[in-house]
């Protein structure tokens, strides 16, 4: 399993941020959780094209997280090459009912040509693949904000909060993972409810004994706390000991 992190930021623009996106490789299959605006030329410069992509898992809809399903679903209209293997889009309650908003506005411009597409809504449980098994909670954050357990039959393991506030669900599907992606969006100072902050993420990463800790999602006013702020490190290893990590685009590791 590959963990690639193609967009670290939010909504607010950034230099050095894209919108939220994450890219994980389980053999040959890609599977990308979230599409901010900007993430289908994100993940080519990662080396992901529209024809590799095999699915896709959203953690919610506002738009920092899903606006870009129209740029994949215009681009897997190209014809030369054509892309004929499935896609695969799986999400919370709402997500048909999105797409058929999409529609309502881009009309066959998003619609399959040449492969079928197939959706799927789901707010708790599994989903069981051929060489990983999905498992899904519910989270707090917006109506329908669920999170991601992603277990390789190797047995390796990866969480991928979406956004959240803490809560039982994101400890569950972060009990003793080897990496757990959490949404760190605002400093300690400036808690916002239904999003976390570093030391909530610490917390989190401790109660559930994973093995690492990836903190990404960070709006303006965290990354500049994080750049800021050198005890930081530091302050967080009192909570948690494992392995802290701040995302940065296009960073990758190996699970």
């Amino acid at each position: 399993m590959e963990l690639t992190i193609i967009g670290s930021g939010t909504g607010i623009p950034s230099r050095t941020r894209a919108y939220p996106c994450t890219l994980v490789k389980i053999k040959d299959k890609h599977l990308v959780f979230d599409t901010g605006p900007g993430s289908l030329r994100q993940l080519f410069f990662a080396g992901v094209t529209y024809l590799d992509i095999d699915h896709i898992y959203y953690s919610h809809f506002h738009p920092d997280h899903s606006l870009d399903l129209v740029s994949i679903l215009f681009a897997m209209r190209y014809n030369e090459p054509k892309r004929t293997h499935p896609l695969y889009i799986t999400g919370p309650t709402g997500l048909k009912a999105f797409y058929e908003g999409l529609l309502l506005v881009f009309g066959e411009t998003i619609k399959p040509k040449t492969f079928d597409l197939y959706f799927k809504e789901i707010d708790t449980g599994e989903l069981a693949y051929d060489d990983w098994k999905i498992v899904v909670e519910p989270l707090l954050h917006s109506m329908h904000s669920i999170g991601f357990r992603i277990e390789s039959r190797e047995g390796k393991t990866l969480a991928y909060s979406g956004d959240t506030d803490y809560c039982e669900g994101i400890l569950r599907l972060a009990n003793k993972v080897n990496i757990l992606i959490l949404e760190c969006s605002f400093p300690d100072d400036q808690k916002v409810e239904g999003h976390l902050t570093p030391q909530l993420g610490a917390r989190i990463a401790k109660e559930s004994r994973c093995d690492r800790l990836l903190l990404s999602h960070f709006y303006p006013a965290c990354d500049s706390s994080i750049k800021n702020n050198k005890c930081l490190s530091e302050e967080l290893k009192n909570i948690y000991n494992g392995e802290i990590i701040f995302a940065e685009d296009f960073a990758r590791f190996a699970i």
